[in-house]
């Protein structure tokens, strides 16, 4: 067979695992994680913030 037609472990999706795509850092997933993750964290940080308020003022 030709390189071209020869399926490899490493390059079909179908016979890689769901590790390798968790421990891979370029993953399209782990990058948007990353990516949103101070602002997600930002948002949290706000919404405990008003939850302490509510709480404080309905006492």
């Amino acid at each position: 067979m030709s390189r071209l037609t020869d399926i490899n472990a490493k390059t079909d999706p179908l016979q890689r695992g769901v590790s390798a795509h968790a421990a891979d850092p370029s993953h399209p997933l782990f990058a948007g994680l990353v990516a949103v993750a101070p602002r997600l964290g930002a948002v949290m940080a706000f919404a405990g913030l008003v939850q302490m308020s509510f709480h404080l003022i309905s006492q």
